[in-house]
């Protein structure tokens, strides 16, 4: 399939999407217009900002607000929960197929194809489908001392998804098998150098740096970010519907697994999802349920 017939049949997909559930908020996602081509998406959804279906539903009326309004020229997705931008996936209520699947992508595309720029402000960590997100995203900033990224699936017995069509395009072949096959805790110097972020901010100064890159940029002209953003994502790339559904589909095979449906039950009664220090740790805490089992939890 060729490119344009790939992006207007993606888009299709999203737009169906959208019809049922464009007027819905649940509260995770707050938009607040800092000016009107200005827009801060703040991550509200404590105590992990876990990726489940009200993040869904609000991710996609906040895409379909962003390609109809006229004015808005930067949006910063930032996160209000302590220690968190996006943990991960949640794994063990995971959201339905038709908020997940094709539609996710699709609305990810739409929004990476939109005359304006998104900004990833990570001051916490983000893990598996969180820093997916955060790499879909235009530009990403990461505090020094707060910031931690990780593709953690390989970790749990799962295959990573929709992460394995983007990752090698950001970090090049050999660094992105050390961090989806290696599943461990990456800091944002690492990640700069990487590639996986633009840079590394000192957190003390970090908050004022994002605003003044975000206001720079919502004082230029709308049509020359647009093209020029155009410009760059033609000669830069993005992974097409085929690349993520490969990813996908072996995600959602790996899901049946006996490895993950072993482990599963013990990390969750060890404090997936219920105890901060877990999650915190979670790379770590990964390494007590690998073998056959059973697990002490």
């Amino acid at each position: 399939m060729k490119y344009p017939s790939l992006i207007s049949f993606i888009l299709a997909i999203a737009a169906s999407a959208l019809a049922a559930c464009q007027a819905t908020s649940t509260g995770f996602i707050r938009v607040t217009k800092v000016t009107p081509s200005y827009w801060r998406a703040t991550l509200s959804s404590p105590p992990f900002n876990l990726l489940n279906s009200n993040f869904y539903l609000d991710f996609y009326a906040l895409v379909d607000q962003l390609e109809n309004d006229q004015e808005v020229k930067v949006v910063v997705f930032d996160s209000d929960v302590p220690d968190f931008w996006i943990s991960r996936i949640d794994i063990a209520n995971p959201a339905p197929a038709e908020l997940s699947s094709e539609v996710w992508w699709g609305n990810v595309t739409r929004l990476s194809n939109l005359p304006l720029i998104t900004v990833a402000s990570i001051r916490g960590i983000t893990r598996g489908a969180g820093v997916e997100l955060a790499s879909a995203l235009d530009v990403r900033f990461g505090s020094r001392e707060k910031a931690v990224f990780n593709q953690i699936e390989v970790g749990f017995g799962l295959t990573p998804s929709s992460g394995m069509a983007l990752l090698p395009m950001l970090l090049g072949r050999s660094r992105a098998l050390e961090v989806a096959i290696g599943a461990d805790d990456v800091d944002a110097d690492t990640a700069a150098v990487y590639g996986w972020i633009n840079r590394a901010i000192p957190d003390d100064s970090f908050e004022s740096f994002v605003d003044t890159f975000a206001r720079r940029v919502a004082g230029w002209d709308h049509d020359v970010i647009a093209v020029t953003k155009k410009l760059i994502n033609k000669n830069a790339g993005f992974p097409t519907m085929e690349q993520w559904r490969e990813g996908y589909e072996a995600g959602q095979v790996s899901l049946t697994k006996p490895v993950l449906q072993s482990r599963l039950p013990a990390v969750i009664k060890a404090g997936l999802g219920s105890n901060i220090t877990f999650e915190k740790n979670l790379s770590q805490e990964t390494l007590k349920f690998t073998g056959d089992g059973p697990f002490q939890a």
